[in-house]
């Protein structure tokens, strides 16, 4: 009889719970309600205030985040009352008891303006040591015996090396530097010496920047802005105050951002002496340059992470808030001289955030790295900043433009919108769009919108996302390759490799092939959390746990020796590893490159000094490992080895071809609270018609984000695959610019 009672119990708990979701669904509940930033052009009245809260409300957001401004020109006002002034807390408190009566919530940002990290100026006014740095680098040319002599203006000399032109012997004359003057006695021969100072440097141009890299100056830099915060609101934190939003903390507009504890931790983190190596920065060294270039440039993520996103995830966590925000380039090909390590920087932040910025699916290849960050540290909440500085040259901002970068960010990996943005003075919008109600074009559409965004959040936000596939990220690569002040390098955050294809490889999986994947870092992979066995690796986390069933080893000349060791362990036990474009032959460990390259040829069977034949290349083993390289990776080529290896999640028959890029055809396949989720999405002018052939025996219901309305789906064919495995199809038919849940039980 207690057993039968608890069946009962359980089975009423069950279809409680589903019913309060189906209610929610319909009714999206606030916290899943896009909360858009408002940026404060203007000069703030208590009236001003509550009629433009009133009319965010109205427009279906449920909540602001509040971004002072710093005055840039008579067309770009900034924030009146002065931040940070006891008038400017005043209004403040009015936009909290305003919210609290509209029932919103505030999200709050750092700084006034961008980048985090000026303190509104007061930074850099109090604690001018505490301010940004640049590494420099002066070159002399001279034959010796000779002395050489200088005079040197830095914050700090960071090293000083003497290199012989014609043996390549590196001398570190750092101990020649006293008192501001370097004085050498130089052998004989041509040698070139570098001076690599320290100097004081600034992302802003009218505020100095704190130097993210130094915890003690984040913690002045904290006192100076959370801690004010806390002084006057701290009695909001938790209800009308759940986040706080951070903005472009990292490199931009500055790659060589330094700091003065650098060499410090290089030791401490690889061991030696960091010093005779700082050529490799700009130059080849020999055959240890892509190693050292490793060490440099992870030494310089440790210490971003460990600095600001660290210290104000902790200052969050202490009073009861999340931080979220984002490092510049985000989504960038190479994030060395962006944001240092895109995995590294979020690993303390409570909600991970990309960019949807620039314009309509700019970086898009690039958005899963953070979402797959999320993934590794099992972050149910991930965030995006979008819409900010769509231009109207590059495509009109209507209505259907508010959902066409929203589907395809909820189907990388987002679950929480923050859209760019209201502005205080709707008539001086000096980065656009204008995404609020006083936007004629786009007003009627903002509730139908929000409730959208409300009903998407609902279902995405936490669960485990089914991935069987695993993309290495190469940052070995990257930072292999990466040299300071390269006259290749024409924009910030891309100058890679040729061989680089890594984002080339996100693109054809998620819009062309159509099978999802997760980005997994090389350093990471080597993790406990990472368990290699029968053909698998599993991603251990308490909640979103993965398993791939087949691992991509995109274009690359560099590797970590035990990396590629471990992805051996995975073909050695039956694993799939598929390789593209180039294979490596360099160690980013120290004298390891012979290792790497043994290790290349055991697994693939092809040796990658060999010339490039563009052949594709397999090679198995009796465990059912199996290994394929492709020199010249296309979605065919890619599309039928998957097919062969790895029985399907998720399939379109037809594979839907779109004629355009203008918009894609994606999906994401998530498992929460015991129910399958399928999101389909659709952002082209385009009608899709497919069958979906899904795993399992599954019966499912259809939940329309759009309006709310669920469903019967019926199926066309239920498939016993020889009973091994039983598949499902539904007919699928997607409008343009529309969207569809699939939803049913595990």
């Amino acid at each position: 009889m207690k057993i039968c009672l608890l069946i009962f119990l359980f089975t009423f708990f069950l279809f409680s719970c589903s019913n309060q979701l189906e209610k929610n669904f319909k009714n999206p509940p606030d916290q899943f309600k896009p909360m858009p930033f408002w940026h404060i052009n203007g000069e703030l009245t208590t009236e001003g205030i509550r009629q433009q809260m009133k009319d965010a409300r109205d427009a279906g957001f449920s909540g602001v985040s509040l971004l002072p401004l710093a005055e840039k020109s008579p067309t770009k006002p900034g924030t009146t009352p002065q931040f940070q002034t006891d008038e400017y807390f005043d209004r403040y408190q009015d936009m909290i008891d305003i919210a609290g009566e509209l029932g919103m919530e505030i999200i709050l940002y750092d700084d006034n303006d961008f980048p985090t990290g000026m303190a509104g100026g007061k930074l850099g006014e109090l604690f001018p040591e505490h301010t940004m740095k640049r590494l420099d680098k002066i070159e002399f040319e001279i034959s010796g015996p000779n002395v050489f002599h200088d005079t040197i203006q830095a914050v700090q000399l960071m090293s000083a090396v003497a290199m012989n032109v014609e043996t390549g012997e590196r001398i570190e004359i750092s101990n020649y530097f006293k008192e501001g003057v370097i004085i050498w006695q130089i052998p004989k021969g041509k040698w070139k010496i570098f001076l690599f100072p320290m100097v004081k440097d600034s992302w802003h141009k009218a505020y100095p920047v704190v130097d993210y890299l130094d915890t003690f100056a984040v913690r002045e830099m904290i006192k100076l802005t959370y801690d004010k915060y806390a002084e006057k609101f701290s009695s909001y934190f938790g209800n009308t105050i759940k986040k706080t939003f951070f903005d472009d903390v990292g490199f931009w507009r500055h790659p060589r951002t330094w700091t003065g504890k650098f060499n410090e931790k290089f030791e401490e983190l690889h061991g030696y002496d960091p010093k005779p190596y700082y050529p490799a920065l700009w130059y080849d060294i020999g055959p240890e340059t892509q190693s050292v270039r490793n060490a440099f440039y992870s030494t310089r993520a440790e210490l971003l992470a460990e600095g600001f996103p660290k210290l104000a995830a902790e200052w969050n966590e202490n009073h009861g808030l999340k931080s979220t925000g984002h490092p510049p380039g985000n989504y960038d090909p190479t994030p060395i001289d962006m944001n240092a390590d895109i995995f590294k920087f979020y690993r303390y932040t409570q909600i991970p955030l990309f960019d949807v910025i620039i314009k309509y699916q700019f970086g898009q290849n690039g958005h899963k790295l953070i979402s797959s960050a999320a993934d590794y540290y099992d972050r149910p909440v991930v965030s995006t900043e979008i819409y900010g500085a769509f231009r109207e040259r590059d495509q009109h901002f209507d209505s259907l433009m508010l959902y066409r970068p929203m589907f395809e960010s909820f189907t990388r990996g987002v679950n929480f919108v923050i859209p760019h943005g209201m502005w205080y003075n709707p008539e001086k919008v000096y980065i656009s769009p204008l995404v609020s109600p006083y936007n004629e074009e786009i007003a009627p559409a903002l509730p139908s919108y929000s409730s959208f965004v409300g009903r998407a959040c609902l279902l995405l936000q936490g669960g485990r996302r089914v991935s069987e596939i695993g993309v290495m990220y190469p940052f070995e690569e990257l930072a292999g390759h990466f040299v300071f002040d390269n006259p290749e390098n024409i924009r910030q955050g891309f100058y890679v490799s040729p061989e680089t294809d890594y984002q080339d490889i996100s693109g054809l999986l998620t819009n062309d092939i159509r099978r999802d994947f997760t980005f997994v870092h090389p350093e990471l992979f080597l993790d406990e959390k990472y368990v290699v066995e029968n053909g698998k690796i599993q991603l251990k986390n308490t909640e979103n746990y993965q398993e791939y069933k087949v691992m991509f080893l995109t274009g690359c000349k560099t590797i970590s020796y035990q990396t590629l060791k471990k992805l051996k362990s995975f073909y050695d036990r039956g694993g799939t590893i598929i390789s593209t474009t180039q294979l490596p032959f360099k160690s980013s460990e120290v004298g390891k490159n012979n290792e790497v390259v043994d290790l290349v040829l055991q697994i693939f069977n092809v040796n990658p000094l060999s010339k490039n034949s563009g052949e594709i290349r397999r090679n198995s083993n009796s465990n059912g490992g199996f290994a394929v390289h492709i020199p010249e990776p296309d979605k065919d080529n890619i599309q039928k080895i998957l097919d062969e290896q790895l029985e399907l999640n998720v399939k379109f028959h037809p594979n839907p071809v779109l004629t355009t890029d203008f918009g894609k055809f994606n999906y994401i396949h998530k498992i929460k609270d015991g129910k399958h989720i399928y999101f389909f999405t659709n952002s082209s002018n385009e009608i899709i018609e497919t069958e979906v052939i899904l795993k399992g025996n599954s019966v499912l219901q259809s939940w329309n984000p759009h309006n709310g309305n669920i469903s019967k789906l019926e199926k066309t064919e239920s498939i016993d695959n020889n009973k091994t495995q039983n598949f499902t199809k539904y007919k699928l038919k997607l409008e343009a610019v529309s969207s569809v849940f699939w939803v049913g039980e595990e």
